[in-house]
C-alpha cells in the first residue's frame, strides 16, 4: 500500500477488543489516534462476531465516535453495511441481530476451523458498499447511506433508515439520545411563509 501511496501511515495492534484491557487500548486509539493526535474521523467495522460488534459500538457510543459496521451472513451470499452517528441513528444494540433476539448461542453457528463467509465476490462487493460510502462521508460528496442492504440469491439490495430505540440497552446510546434531543430542541426555528395567489377569470364568478 505503501508504494501506491507513500503518505499513508499504518497502525496495527493484533489483539481481542473484547477485553478489558485491549478494550481501554481501542478506546484510547479511537480517542487519539488521528495524525493530529486526536480522535480518528471514523471508525470501520469489519469484525466476523457480535461480541466484537458490541465491544465497537459501545466504545463509539461512549467517545460519540460516528462508524461503519459491516458484515456478510453465514451462507455468504448477503451482507450489508450501516452507518451509525451516536444520538442520532440506531446503535448496533439498538436493533440486535435476529441471532441475538432468539437468544441463540452464535458459536453454536461457526464451525471449527471453517470460515463461513468466505464467498470473495460477497465480500468484495460489501467491501466495495462500505469504501464508497466512507469516501462520500469523508469528502463530502453524494448521500452516505444509512443502511444498504445487498442479497447475491436476488440481486436485490435493500435501504433503509433506523431511528434509535430509546430503551435501548446500551447506557451511553441513550444518553447521546439525549444529548442529540437537547441540540435539536436549541437549534433556531425556520418558519416558512406561503403566499397563495388566486387568479379569477371573467368565466368563473
Amino acid at each position: 500500500m505503501t508504494n501506491i501511496n507513500p503518505d499513508v501511515e499504518f497502525e496495527s495492534h493484533n489483539y481481542n477488543i473484547t477485553t478489558m484491557e485491549n478494550f481501554d487500548h481501542f478506546m484510547s486509539r479511537i480517542s487519539n489516534g488521528s495524525l493530529t493526535q486526536g480522535p480518528v474521523d471514523l471508525v470501520l467495522s469489519c469484525v466476523d462476531n457480535f461480541e466484537a460488534r458490541m465491544a465497537i459500538n459501545k466504545a463509539c457510543n461512549e467517545l460519540r465516535q460516528t462508524w461503519f459496521e459491516s458484515g456478510v451472513s453465514e451462507n455468504a451470499v448477503s451482507g450489508h453495511i450501516q452507518f451509525l452517528k451516536p444520538g442520532e441513528t440506531a446503535c448496533f444494540a439498538c436493533a440486535p441481530p435476529l441471532v441475538v433476539a432468539s437468544n441463540i448461542d452464535e458459536k453454536t453457528l461457526k464451525r471449527d476451523g471453517v470460515c463461513a463467509a468466505s464467498l470473495p465476490t460477497t465480500m468484495g462487493i460489501v467491501a466495495g458498499f462500505l469504501v464508497q460510502n466512507t469516501l462520500k462521508y469523508l469528502l463530502k460528496f453524494g448521500q452516505v447511506s444509512m443502511y444498504l442492504g445487498y442479497n447475491a440469491m436476488l440481486d436485490f439490495f435493500p435501504t433503509m433508515s433506523m431511528k434509535p430505540n430509546e430503551s435501548c440497552d446500551e447506557y451511553f446510546c441513550r444518553k447521546c439520545q439525549e444529548e442529540f434531543a437537547k441540540e435539536v430542541a436549541a437549534r433556531p426555528k425556520v418558519y416558512f411563509i406561503f403566499y397563495i395567489y388566486i387568479l379569477k377569470s371573467p368565466n368563473f364568478g
